[in-house]
Parts: structure tokens; sequence; C-alpha cells
């Protein structure tokens, strides 16, 4: 062989890895965008909140004191051992934060 059939080898050797390297990284960058969770807030009323399996799955998981609490307090609710109550969306990897009319957040407690 040539060195500069030596050398178009090498070349395309070289291209080649390259090449199979952007793929990895742009596809890791696809699949991580595909795993990430978006989080929006759902507008609900206490009759439906009251109506939903979704209060039912809480009562299951052991919360039973609900109760919605202004946006600028929930950081202090969730200290004192609050949580947010969240319908999730899988298919879509949506997380909504219920929220009623006048902008307060559901939160559920635990019994101690």
């Amino acid at each position: 062989m040539s060195s500069v059939g030596t050398w178009i080898v090498w070349i395309l050797g070289i291209a080649t890895v390259l090449g199979g390297v952007a793929a990895l990284v742009y596809f890791s960058e696809k699949w991580r965008q595909s795993t990430r969770w978006t989080e929006k807030d759902k507008e609900v009323d206490s009759a439906w909140w009251e109506e939903s399996v979704l209060k039912k799955d809480y009562e299951a998981r052991g919360c039973t004191h609900f109760g919605w609490s202004n946006s600028d307090r929930v950081a202090e609710r969730l200290g004192q051992g609050s949580e947010v109550v969240q319908e999730v969306d899988k298919f879509n990897r949506i997380r909504y934060r219920l929220v009623n009319t006048s902008g307060q957040v559901l939160l559920c407690r635990k019994p101690t």
C-alpha cells in the first residue's frame, strides 16, 4: 500500500471515530431530554378534588390531612412535613401541581 493510501485509511478511520463520538453525544442529549419531567399547574376546585381518584390514591399512601396553601407559604409548609399534591402524567412526563382559582396549592400531610 502506498503512503498516500495509508494516509487516506488513517483519515477515514479518524473521521469514522469522530462521527461515532458526535452521534453518541447527540443521542445522549436526546435521551436526557426525553427523560426530563415537566412541571405544570392544573387548576382544580374542591369538588373535583373530593371526587377524584387521585385523592383516594393519596389516602391509600397515608395522606389524610389535605389543605390549600398560599403559594408564598408552600416552602414553609414543606419544611413542616407537608408535601405538594401532584397528578402525574407518565406518558407525557408531566407532573401537575394542583392549584385552585385563587392560586393556592393543594398540600397533604401524613398524620404523625
